[in-house]
């Protein structure tokens, strides 16, 4: 009877262990937990965080649809389509409101333009994704410096105003990224090119055998990946009062630790959607507890790339142990 009852508790435990997305939520409550312990004003870090964590989404997602198609697919060229995209928004909008849906429509453009160029690249020079979109990325921000390099670009008073709502306390740039996540985890768990990229991922050749369109899935990928390059450089200009050449720099590793914390596989044909909320909030609370206790730059890096590869091994070994 006793050996019975064992069994019967250690059974929904281990479903809950398997759940990929969970180690990224407990990590952020542990490191809450901390704040808590240091701060006067925890709510308010985890508000102030809840903004910042909003563009970890977007990216992430981003780069989790380009890693989703298999081994050596990473899109590196991000942090510099997200510079460039804010320059062309921010730049046909010319600080005024009304420019605001035409500015939009040019910074998308371009980022998706960007992803387009990204496949174009790895289709016809037929080298690895990340080398291709590494020299993708240096054409973009080269671009960048040749048009828009010492403007002031500022953004429309009201779309600055709108990335700065929030709702009952949250914000409402939280929110929309969110809904956002909603919408592709429903694309990738209820339409046929969530299918068509998971089977890619996980073996081309079977995916090729089984009449999915390989290539034209993986140009969508890509140009996907490019649209919330361009949306987070839009919101991000924004956000921030401007655009500025170095305002993607940081989006570069973390939109990869983004979705991996989140529980997506790195190896491909595997994507998580509901763990890029906790991952993503995860990154923010480790970035604002360090600062908190006085750790410099420097520091701050090596302990986040500690605590990222310490969740990391700590969930797959969790997994392995079921």
């Amino acid at each position: 009877m006793a050996e019975a009852r064992r069994n019967s508790i250690a059974i929904p435990f281990s479903e809950i262990v398997a759940v990929k997305w969970l180690w990224s939520y407990v990590g952020a409550a542990l490191v809450f937990l901390v704040i808590a312990s240091v701060s006067s004003n925890p709510m308010g870090t985890l508000r102030a965080s809840a903004s910042f964590a909003s563009f970890f989404m977007l990216v992430g997602i981003g780069q989790m649809l380009v890693i989703t198609l298999g081994p050596g697919n990473i899109d590196l060229s991000i942090p510099y389509a997200i510079g460039l995209t804010g320059f062309v928004a921010m730049k046909v909008m010319n600080a005024s409101d009304g420019g605001i849906a035409l500015g939009t429509l040019a910074g998308l453009a371009t980022g998706m333009a960007i992803g387009g160029f990204n496949f174009l690249l790895i289709r016809l020079l037929r080298v690895p994704p990340m080398i291709s979109t590494l020299g993708s990325g240096f054409i973009v921000q080269s671009v960048s410096i040749v048009f828009f390099r010492g403007l002031q670009i500022k953004p429309p008073a009201g779309l600055a105003a709108f990335v700065n709502v929030k709702l009952g306390g949250i914000p409402l740039l939280f929110l929309v990224a969110i809904a956002i996540g909603v919408v592709m985890h429903f694309v990738l768990t209820r339409t046929r090119y969530g299918r068509f990229i998971h089977a890619i991922g996980q073996n081309t050749k079977a995916a090729m055998l089984a009449a999915i369109p390989v290539e034209t899935s993986r140009f969508v990928t890509y140009v996907l990946c490019g649209l919330f390059s361009g949306i987070t450089g839009i919101l991000l200009s924004a956000f921030g009062g401007g655009v500025t050449l170095g305002m993607g720099h940081e989006y570069l590793l973390n939109s990869i630790a983004v979705p991996v914390i989140g529980g997506s596989a790195i190896a491909g044909g595997n994507s998580n959607v509901p763990g890029i909320l906790g991952a993503s909030l995860l990154l923010l609370l480790i970035l604002f507890v360090l600062n908190i206790l006085g750790f410099t730059v420097g520091l701050q890096y090596i302990l986040t790339g500690v605590l990222i590869l310490g969740i990391i091994f700590a969930s797959a070994q969790a997994r392995k142990a079921i």
